[in-house]
């Protein structure tokens, strides 16, 4: 296992510790741009609001890594997430459902922390079990 993804798994691991989940931004640069995250300037400030958001909108989220692969500087990984809706998410009031839907990331790595990612999630999957898109 490559020290890029180790750290990945790392943040994972911070990400599900609730009490301890501010350490999940150790894995960000200050100047960090993550694409395919609606509404995420880069930098980490912007990053840090839309965690915080989502930890609120599902306090007992969890992140599993199902599979991590890596090409010199650049780990990637196919994760899922899932958790109970208890807050405002994006607009949409608390609907109190359990969701869990797929994703995939990429990320780049200098200096041991993350500079850039693109990620790729279910969003119709997570509306459609929010209730609020049918097809």
């Amino acid at each position: 296992m490559s020290d890029n993804e180790e750290i990945l798994r790392r943040a994972a691991s911070n990400y599900n510790d609730r009490p301890n989940r501010e350490r999940y931004f150790d894995l960000y640069a200050e100047h960090a741009v993550l694409h395919g995250y609606e509404g995420v300037e880069p930098g980490l400030p912007s990053i840090r609001r839309h965690y915080r958001a989502q930890w609120e909108a599902f306090p007992d989220v969890r992140l599993t890594v199902e599979e991590v692969f890596s090409a010199d500087d650049r780990p990637a990984c196919r994760f899922s997430i899932e958790g109970t809706n208890q807050g405002p998410f994006r607009g949409i009031p608390a609907t109190g459902k359990h969701v869990r839907y797929p994703g995939i990331t990429i990320l780049h790595f200098q200096n041991g922390k993350c500079v850039e990612r693109w990620s790729q999630t279910d969003r119709v999957g997570l509306l459609r079990q929010l209730g609020v898109m049918q097809m």
